[in-house]
């Protein structure tokens, strides 16, 4: 699915300065269908901000989002959460796994929801489990799993869903250097594959390589 953001603007007021924090500044950024990209860029300069833009879970001051022909920008709340489960894919910083849930059914859930059987959900979970080596963690508690594995589990969720587009923040963070290019290989590979367009922010020199584009972000703009 293709990406077009227009001139995409974000600011916060900061009450201790009395000022406006420009996060995001008159950006654009266009990304074809099937395509990857890694963004780069200094610690808070606003590129998971931009990611949460691009999938609804923030909201820009201006600017415009076009997922192929549809814009995105002008669906309602409810729009943007129904259009985003069926499309997106979101890989978070934080893995967001559920912890009254094991990890089997942190991934057939959200696969049910989107309307799959509890047959089909459970074997598109396994599958996707062991392409990410916890097939062995099927069963287990989230609270027992280390910040790796989770982190492993949240990309196998991301990849099960099949969505049209993945959107990672800082999917490595919680990787050793060996484990993060043998998943981001396999998550590009995936990609390339399927046609889904990818969008990774990341610091880790060590994946940015496996991705086709790469582009900082700087003062606000995609450069």
């Amino acid at each position: 699915m293709k990406i077009n953001c227009k001139n995409i603007s974000k600011s916060y007021f900061n009450y201790n300065s009395n000022s406006k924090n420009i996060v995001i500044n008159d950006t654009s950024l266009l990304l074809e269908s099937g395509d990857s990209l890694a963004i780069t860029g200094p610690s808070g300069v606003g590129k998971s901000t931009l990611l949460n833009i691009i999938s609804g879970l923030d909201y820009q001051d201006n600017g415009e989002i076009f997922f192929d022909n549809l814009c995105f920008s002008n669906l309602s709340a409810y729009e943007k959460t129904k259009f985003r489960l069926e499309n997106i894919s979101l890989v978070f910083q934080s893995h967001n796994l559920l912890k009254d849930f094991n990890v089997c059914e942190n991934i057939l859930l959200p696969l049910m929801y989107k309307g799959l059987s509890k047959k089909q959900a459970k074997k598109t979970a396994l599958e996707s489990l062991e392409r990410v080596n916890m097939i062995n963690h099927e069963s287990s508690s989230i609270s027992t799993l280390s910040g790796g594995e989770a982190q492993r589990v949240g990309i196998a969720r991301a990849i099960a869903m099949k969505s049209k587009i993945i959107l990672a923040d800082e999917p490595t963070g919680n990787l050793d250097t060996e484990s993060s290019i043998s998943i981001m290989s396999y998550l590009t590979k995936v990609c390339s594959e399927k046609n889904i367009t990818l969008i990774v922010v990341s610091h880790d020199n060590n994946i940015l390589g496996l991705l086709k584009n790469i582009k900082k972000l700087i003062d606000g703009k995609i450069i």
